[in-house]
């Protein structure tokens, strides 16, 4: 497993001393919920360049090819939902 060393500020660490939480599991809890949000954001993106060529270069109508992004939402969700991400 990779090790991740997180420097916080004294004053932080002032607070935080006395709490009982497992601040491993938050950080780490975190980090991949941030990895997720990259990744729907990079999603986002190539979803919509999709659109715009599928638009741009073929028959498909508007609707179609919303339709389309649609399906591909539901089958990217239920992807990362079987991948205990959310």
């Amino acid at each position: 497993m990779a090790e991740l060393v997180v420097n916080i500020p004294d004053e932080l660490a002032h607070e935080i001393k006395g709490m009982h939480v497992n601040w491993q599991d938050v950080a780490l809890e975190a980090v991949k919920s941030r990895v997720f949000e990259l990744k729907l954001e990079k999603s986002r993106k190539l979803r919509h360049l999709l659109f715009k060529a599928l638009v741009s270069e073929s028959k498909m109508t508007e609707e179609d090819a919303m339709v389309l992004g649609r399906d591909i939402n539901e089958s990217m969700l239920k992807d990362l939902k079987n991948k205990g991400l959310i």
